[in-house]
């Protein structure tokens, strides 16, 4: 096997996301098994970017509760070996609750990323709609890591902004 560069790689992580939207299964199987187990930590934080995302495309800055819950609902009706408790932990934590990421498995993370990424996204999204939903992503990643290093305690992250401003909570 030959070492993977970075561009080889982001390739082939929007190639399986985009297998997985568009529910190619043998093309999903087939870039899973390049990505695994050499890639993992990376492919999971490009997910994670990914699920941020999408969420905040649905939701947008605030969490609505009862929108949250129709989203629950699908879960488990498209989903029924996902669970949804640790699915709502996932997505709260893309909103002021970044503890909750700790409180789901890495190893369970996964399937709630990828069916809550296909049902925001749904049916299958055009070529030009999912390249911009990857460079958003990958936006949100670069800014979540920056925001690791600048957070002041434990388990957190804080969003800044290009100017140094954080994101603050509504009043």
């Amino acid at each position: 096997m030959h070492a993977m560069d970075y561009r080889e790689r982001h390739t082939l992580f929007r190639a399986h996301a985009t297998a997985l939207l568009n529910g190619d299964a043998a093309e999903t199987d087939r870039t899973q098994r390049l990505i695994y187990p050499d890639h993992a930590l990376a492919h999971h934080v490009f997910a994670l970017a990914l699920f941020a995302t999408c969420v905040d495309d649905h939701f947008g800055d605030y969490l609505d509760w009862a929108r949250l819950d129709v989203l629950i609902e699908r879960v488990r009706r498209a989903a029924p070996g996902v669970s949804p408790l640790k699915t709502e932990a996932l997505i709260r934590a893309c909103y002021d609750e970044p503890h909750l990421l700790l409180e789901v498995s890495q190893s369970e993370q996964l399937a709630s990323i990828w069916v809550v990424c296909r049902l925001i996204v749904g049916g299958e999204p055009t070529e030009a709609a999912l390249a911009e939903l990857y460079e958003q992503a990958e936006e949100v990643g670069r800014d979540t890591v920056r925001g690791v290093f600048a957070a002041s305690q434990l388990h957190a992250w804080r969003v800044t902004f290009g100017d140094g401003d954080t994101e603050e909570e509504p009043e």
